[in-house]
Order: structure tokens, then C-alpha cells, then sequence
């Protein structure tokens, strides 16, 4: 028997994790494309190539290599792999901030050398997070890092695009979009962040053509009028029936515009009648669609009013300064009738934090409810599982609803639409035969003077491809054969809509197949108040900082302990401080093990004897253990994982077993030490997912295996097998419980008597079970502090199980221990008289939750039986 690897007196986890990581980064865990395996494969949701790691990702990538982890174990070629994404808004905003402080901007730069000076960042400064996640321990396949304005996954986004158009699913339309007119470009709903904040609502009076009375309307936006082209009633509201083709003057002008009827029109907001400015609200806009109205505009790109519609006074002014001029004018005039304040969700620019403005643009869309079709069959079919499974109808109410996409952004970074206009506007976009030919290098568009879009694609139109442009496609490659679709995708609730939606659209239609099996949801990482964190409010908390406090182990453990059910998180520190205790925890007893393994090594008549009692029972609990541990993993509930490994680890490996397992080792007995490293192992196995480093730590320490291990040996505890469940010995199981709780009967009397822990004390034992108690009464002394014979004596405290009675006879002047008791007795009778009122009462049982009523009615069983116990006990004494 070799002598074991020495472990330090005290685990230091940053010494330990640093070792590790190192080790995965530069010889990461390769997927075999050729392997005979089942595949099992998880792509990362693409953190942007400008952000460092917050808790979202940490959420996302601890989960993600939890599973991927226990599905290589299991026997399965698994690829997790990474990436970023070039995220076009947020580079942007980097870039020209800094180009602000030099007192340029990237018009002055020009587009190619914004390009340069893009690219040179990303490749000294972008992908921080890579290094940030290997601090974490994923267990990715770095040799397949992807990035989404690379090469390869560039030319599936313009394949997509070139697709689509012919397929006549890509178009060039007007459509309200999300203006940010700092960042001077277009930006998605998911881009925008919604502020409460107090507005007024004005009511203003149109008046009829004829210049009697007129029709009222309600506004938040006074300065828009001017680019009004109706008014809209409900074509059931009474008030103004009669009204329905009249026509009204826009105030402060001449103009007449139609008093029109829409179903739209909420007849409860304002006063029922709704003014139509199709260029400037999104709903008017659908509503000028669907009456063929027009749509002219009066502000600008810089949100500043504009346009031959606008009084000359007005021209030039911020879109909110203009309002102020427009009110106090309307006011004058008589126009404005009220004014009412409430409260507004104001939509802002999550990157400049500036105000949208809603603004009909000439954008390109993609018509998406074709593709979202092919989802929904897909859906019917049971071919996506949704974890958890109330999130499926949010998914699908999302696409039955869904909307035209738009897809084009007015920025430099992020891939050019491979879109070219000639001097008419005629659009020419590269052939399916040949996409990746430029039209302006065709020559059968030799004789025509084209200009390219310079738009660049939504940051979400190569991101929806990810799931399949990272394995190679347009290409058949032996990865997509492989590993596509992928099995599982991780990733939090809240972009259902933007990614995870938009993924399924472009899975179906360019692979005919679903992009993943299952998605797994989690809740947003909140604070300790239950508040989102954000920059503004200085709640931030930096995942990197818990991990240099607590160790990368321990933030694993809180995580998958957390992320569970789909819930929001609240942020606990009682979660990492128990992380860091487990680890120690477990430290301490890998080196109990190690120790007694080396003693026994030489001890010279050390022999194998018999298996005990408490041998067969560990056994048999960490079969069942094993069995429940690899459910839980299998129907991805981490958190019911992460608890039951905790509670196998902690109280029935260490506090138990290792305990029991003192007497036999001290003895020499080979097969207890036999049972204790072979239980040790397979529980490094079982925790390895969560807690990736301190359990390859151990198991090197445990099995020797440090050079092979520091090679990339498959000695590492990461490569292998996993434990598989035996069978259980249900007879040692219920023996070794029996033992359990009359050592706890014991120690509760003990502590009653005010007996110190270690001072050995001498019960009696009555009932079926007595016998085993005393068969096993070495055990029992050794655990329980106090020797054990059969009897039952009249003058003794009794506490009793299921199977035997534990009696002890207390010595010396009772009268003080007596009076306790009754005091005792006194308080549990009115407690029980009280929790009897409370259930009596209809009212409360009927009102209250269930899970109240029902532990209301536990406190009274058990109030019951403590005081059956104390009476029978005060009985003996007295």
C-alpha cells in the first residue's frame, strides 16, 4: 500500500482553486466528434465581449457546468461550449466615450478606422470574462471558443440574411421603432429600461370644423399635436356617437383632421378620445395602418422638433423644452382644459440612459410568423421542455403574438447588411447560389453604381444562429452531425423573449429541428431586500469578490443551492458561509480518512474482519443516496442535488459514520476502512458537479493520482465514472436508526438533568429493540457517552422511540429539576389550549394559508406528546 499525498492542516481554497483552473484552462476538456458516446452538449448564452462577470453569469455558467460535469461522468462525450458576443450598443457607447474625451467622435474617425480601433480593443481588452469564468471552474471546451463577429460565425449571419430575403421573410419597411438619439441609433425592447416617473396627463379641446364646442382628448404629449392626422373614438362609446367622420382642428393650427372610430381606443384612459400620431406612438401607428392615414413626423433624430407642420417658434427646440413652450401656448389660447398628474413607465436607454423616442424609420424587419409557426408545431410535438414548466406558456403566448422583427441597427460595429442600393433605390442582395459574392464585385451589376447599407445587423440576429453557427453551419460539419440540436440550454427568465424565442425561430427554419431539448430557467439574482441591483443604486454585488472571500466552491455551492424553481434569488450570505463550512467539512474527514489509512498501512496485524453494523448502514444509505443524488441531477433540480449531497456529507458520513468508524479502525478492521474510502470517493463523485475543486483535490490526495492528474491524466476525479447505486440492506438501515435514536433519547435526557456531554452516565433500555442496543453496546457507549443495560425501573426519566425506551435514574436533590418540569408542563398546556382556540376557528382555518393551518396543527401534536411525557415522567419522580 503506497504511502498517501499529505494534506495541509487547513484547507486553503485560493491555493487549491488556482491550481485547478489553471490546469482546465490549458488542457480544457475536449469533445470528440467521432466519439461512440451519446452526445450531451450546452452552448453559454454569449456574455457581451465588453462586460466583466456578474451574478447573472455566474448563475448561468455554475449551472451550465454542474450539468455538464455530471453528464461526462455519466458516460457522455460533453461539449460545453463558449463564447462571446460582440455586442454592436455596448462597444459603441466604450468606444466613443472615449473618443469624447479626446474630443473626437467616430464620424471623425470615419467607419474603417472606427473599425481598427474596435478590433484592437476587443483583442487587448474584450473577453475579460473568459479569464473570469475559468476562476469559476467551468469544465469548457476552450479549444471551441466562439465569437460572434468571428469569421466563420459572420458567414452564417450573412447566409441567414441572404436566406430570408430571397425566401422573401427579410424586407425594408417603415415601422415604429426605438430611437436612442444619443446613441443615435435604433435599439431593441430588451435594450430599454422602464423608469417610474411622475408625468402629467394634459386634456386639450379639438374644435369642430364649424367652430362650435369641439371634442376633448387626453396627452402626455402636447408637443406631438402637430403631427396628429385624427382623432379615434370606440366605436361602441355613446359619447360620441354622431361624432365618427367629423372634423376637428388640430390646436395653435389651421389643419383639420378626422374624427375616426377604432376598437383600439381605450374608452376608460383620458376621456375616451384618442389623438392619431402614427409617427411618433406605436399604437397610433397601427391604428394609421389600418385606416390608410398618414404619417408625417416632427422630430428629428437628435429629438429636436422639426418639419414644414411646426410653427416657426417651435423649430429647433428639445422635444421637452418644446412641450413647456407648447402647453403654456396651449394654455393661452384656452385649448388646454386640464391638466392631471400620474405616474409613467418612462422606456430609456439601457447603454446612454437617454429617453426613447418613438420614430417611423425605413428599417429592414424579418416577417417572423412563418417561422414561428414551424415553432409552435414544434412545440405541439412535445420537442422543447421547459424547466420550469410554467415558463412553456409564456413561450408560447410570445410567439402565437408575435411581431415583425426589426433587424437593423445604425452603428459601425457588428456585421454590415450585405444590402446594396443603386441611384433609384432598387435594393440588390447576393444570390442563394453564391451569398457570399458582394454585389458590387458582381459583374452582372457591372454597369450599375451601388452603395452598401451601412446599417449592421441587431446584435440578437447572430446570437438566435448560436446554438448552431458555433458547430459550423452553414456547413455540415462533423460537430453540427454530432453535437446539434444541443440538449440543454440554461439562461434566466427574463429573455424568453429575446433569445431563447428567437433561437427556436431560426432552429426550426434553417435546421428544420429544434436548437435544444430542454430549457432550464432561472430567477434574477436580487439583493438582500429583494431589490434588482443596478449601478444606480449601488447594490451591486461582484461575484469575483464573494469568490476571493468565500472560494470558488462555496459561491458554486450557493448557487445551484439557490437556483432553483425558476425564483428570484435573494442575495444571503448564510448560503456562502455554509459553502465554505461544507468544504472545510469535508477537508477535515478526507483527512481522518487519510490519517486512519496510513495508520492502518502500518500496523503490522492489521486484518480484514467482518463488516459492522454501521459499515452495512452506511453502505446501504449512500446506495439510496446515490440513487436520489443522480434524480435530482437528471431532472436538473441543483438545488434538491446540492441538499441532498450536503445532508449525505455532513450528518450521516461525518457526524455518524466517521464516528462509529473509530472503534473497528482502531482495531486494525481493514474492511471498515475499506467501506470509509470507498463511501469518501464516491461522495467526491457526487459532490464533483457543485464543487468541482476541493472534491479533484481530495480524490487526488486519496487515490495518488497527483502526477497523472497534473498531466490531464484521466486519473482526475472530472474523467471519471459515475457512482452507481447497489443495493440497499434495508435490515442494517432500520438496526442502525434504532441505535440513532435511542443515542438521541439518551443525549435529550442528559440535557434535561443538566449531565455535561462527555461525563458517561448509565441508562436502562426496554422494548423490542433493547437487545440490539445492548449487542451493540460498544457503539452505543462510544456515541452516546453512557453504558446501557435491559430494565425498566419505576423511579426514572423515560424517553421513548419507536422500537425502545431509554430510562434514567437521576441522583441527588430532585426538588429544583422538578420544579422546572411543572413550569414546563404549565407552559406547553397553555400553548396547547391556545393553538386549540386557534383551530377551532372557522375564520382562521379557512383564511389563513395552508401550510400555516397544517403547522399550526404539527405544534399541536406535538405539545401533546411532550406533554404526555412530562406527566408521565413528574408521575415516576413524585
Amino acid at each position: 500500500m503506497t504511502k498517501n499525498k499529505e494534506l495541509a492542516k487547513t484547507y486553503d481554497p485560493q491555493a487549491v482553486e488556482g491550481r485547478w483552473a489553471e490546469l482546465w484552462a490549458r488542457q480544457p476538456f475536449k469533445a470528440d466528434a467521432h466519439s461512440t458516446k451519446p452526445p450531451f452538449t450546452i452552448v453559454i448564452p454569449p456574455p457581451n465581449v465588453t462586460g466583466n462577470l456578474h451574478l447573472g453569469h455566474a448563475l448561468d455558467n455554475t449551472i451550465i457546468d454542474t450539468l455538464t460535469r455530471y453528464k461526462r461522468m455519466a458516460g457522455f462525450e460533453a461539449l460545453y461550449l463558449p463564447g462571446t458576443d460582440h455586442a454592436s450598443i455596448a462597444v459603441h457607447v466604450l468606444l466613443e466615450r472615449q473618443l469624447k474625451k479626446e474630443g473626437a467622435s467616430r464620424h471623425d474617425l470615419g467607419r474603417e478606422k472606427f473599425m481598427e480601433r474596435a478590433w484592437e480593443w476587443k483583442n487587448e481588452s474584450g473577453g475579460q470574462i473568459t479569464k473570469q469564468l475559468e476562476r469559476l471552474g467551468v469544465s469548457a471546451d476552450w479549444s471551441r471558443e466562439r465569437f460572434t463577429l468571428g469569421p466563420d460565425l459572420s458567414k452564417a449571419v450573412r447566409h441567414q440574411f441572404v436566406q430570408l430575403y430571397h425566401q422573401g421573410l427579410a424586407y425594408r419597411g417603415n415601422r415604429i421603432v426605438n430611437w436612442d438619439p444619443v446613441g443615435q441609433t435604433v435599439v431593441s425592447d430588451l435594450e430599454v429600461d422602464r423608469e417610474e416617473r411622475k408625468s402629467q396627463l394634459y386634456v386639450l379641446e379639438y374644435p369642430f370644423e364649424d367652430g362650435n364646442s369641439g371634442i376633448q382628448i387626453a396627452t402626455q404629449r402636447p408637443e406631438t399635436i402637430f403631427a396628429d392626422v385624427a382623432v379615434a373614438v370606440h366605436p361602441e362609446d355613446e359619447r360620441f356617437k354622431g361624432f365618427v367622420g367629423k372634423k376637428v382642428r388640430i390646436p395653435l393650427t389651421n389643419r383639420l383632421i378626422p374624427i375616426i372610430a377604432d376598437s383600439a381606443v381605450e374608452r376608460d384612459f383620458g376621456t375616451g378620445a384618442l389623438k392619431i400620431t402614427p409617427a411618433h406612438d406605436p399604437a397610433d401607428f397601427e391604428i394609421g395602418m389600418r385606416h390608410g392615414l398618414e404619417m408625417p413626423s416632427v422630430i428629428d433624430l437628435n429629438a429636436k422638433m422639426t418639419g414644414d407642420l411646426l410653427p416657426e417658434k417651435y423649430r429647433g427646440l428639445d422635444r421637452f423644452e418644446a412641450r413647456k413652450v407648447v402647453v403654456e401656448d396651449l394654455e393661452v389660447a384656452g385649448f388646454l382644459k386640464e391638466t392631471q398628474t400620474h405616474t409613467v413607465q418612462l422606456p430609456m436607454s439601457e447603454r446612454t440612459k437617454a429617453p426613447i423616442e418613438p420614430m417611423l424609420l425605413e428599417q429592414w424587419f424579418v416577417r417572423v410568423k412563418p417561422m414561428a409557426d414551424k415553432v409552435l408545431a414544434g412545440l405541439d410535438r412535445g420537442e422543447i421542455k421547459f424547466v420550469p414548466e410554467r415558463y412553456a406558456k409564456v413561450n408560447r403566448d410570445w410567439l402565437e403574438h408575435i411581431r415583425d422583427w426589426n433587424i437593423s441597427r445604425q452603428l459601425w460595429w457588428g456585421h454590415q447588411i450585405p444590402a446594396w442600393y443603386d441611384e433609384n433605390g432598387n435594393v440588390y442582395v447576393p444570390s442563394p447560389e453564391n451569398p457570399d459574392l458582394d454585389c458590387d464585385q458582381n459583374p452582372k451589376y457591372a454597369h450599375l453604381k451601388l452603395r452598401r447599407d451601412p446599417d449592421v445587423f441587431d446584435t440578437w440576429f447572430s446570437s438566435n444562429l448560436w446554438p448552431f453557427s458555433t458547430m459550423g453551419w452553414p456547413e455540415a460539419t462533423d460537430d453540427l452531425k454530432k453535437f446539434y440540436p444541443t440538449d440543454v440550454l440554461v439562461t434566466g427568465y427574463d429573455i424568453i423573449f429575446f433569445w431563447v424565442a428567437r433561437m427556436e425561430l431560426a432552429g426550426y427554419h434553417f435546421t428544420g429541428k429544434a436548437p435544444f431539448h430542454t430549457v432550464v430557467l432561472h430567477g434574477m439574482y436580487l439583493d438582500s431586500k429583494g431589490q434588482k441591483m443596478s449601478k444606480s443604486k449601488g447594490n451591486g454585488i461582484d461575484p469575483l469578490e464573494l469568490i476571493d472571500q468565500y472560494g470558488a466552491d462555496a459561491c458554486r455551492f450557493a448557487w445551484d443551492y439557490l437556483a432553483t424553481g425558476g425564483q428570484d434569488i435573494r442575495h444571503d450570505p448564510r448560503r456562502y458561509e455554509q459553502g465554505r463550512n461544507f468544504a472545510n467539512k469535508l477537508y477535515n474527514a478526507t483527512r481522518f480518512v487519510l490519517m486512519n489509512k496510513e495508520a492502518i498501512r502500518q500496523t503490522q496485524d492489521a486484518k480484514r474482519q467482518e463488516l459492522t453494523l454501521a459499515d452495512k448502514w452506511m453502505s446501504s444509505r449512500l446506495a439510496r443516496g446515490i440513487a436520489e443524488i443522480t434524480e435530482a441531477y437528471e431532472s436538473f433540480d441543483l438545488g434538491r442535488a446540492s441538499r441532498l449531497v450536503y445532508d449525505m456529507v455532513w450528518s450521516e458520513f461525518c457526524d455518524w459514520y466517521l464516528e462509529a468508524a473509530k472503534i473497528p479502525l482502531r482495531e486494525g478492521n481493514t474492511a471498515t476502512m475499506g467501506t470509509l474510502e470507498n463511501t469518501l470517493l464516491a461522495l467526491l463523485k457526487l459532490l464533483h458537479p457543485i464543487m468541482p475543486f476541493i472534491t479533484s483535490e481530495l480524490y487526488e490526495a486519496v487515490t495518488n493520482s497527483e502526477q497523472n492528474s497534473l498531466t490531464g491524466d484521466s486519473k482526475q476525479l472530472a474523467l471519471q465514472d459515475w457512482p452507481k447505486a447497489g443495493e440497499r440492506d434495508l435490515e442494517a438501515e432500520r438496526a442502525f436508526e434504532t441505535l440513532q435514536e435511542t443515542i438521541g433519547a439518551t443525549r435529550n435526557l442528559r440535557a434535561e438533568l443538566g449531565i455535561p456531554p462527555q461525563q458517561e452516565i448509565t441508562v436502562q433500555v426496554d422494548g423490542p429493540a433493547a437487545r440490539l442496543v445492548t449487542e451493540n453496546l460498544a457503539l452505543f457507549r462510544f456515541l452516546g457517552k453512557a453504558n446501557a443495560s435491559p430494565g425498566k425501573p419505576e423511579k426514572a426519566l423515560a424517553q421513548g422511540t419507536k422500537e425502545v425506551t431509554v430510562y434514567l435514574q437521576p441522583e441527588g436533590d430532585l426538588s429544583s429539576f422538578l420544579e422546572r418540569q411543572k413550569k414546563r408542563l404549565a407552559e406547553l398546556e397553555e400553548a396547547l389550549s391556545s393553538a386549540k382556540s386557534k383551530l377551532a376557528n372557522a375564520g382562521f382555518v379557512e383564511r389563513a394559508k395552508p401550510e400555516v393551518v397544517e403547522a399550526e396543527r404539527e405544534r399541536l401534536a406535538e405539545n401533546k406528546a411532550q406533554i404526555t411525557r412530562l406527566q408521565e415522567n413528574l408521575e415516576r419522580l413524585g
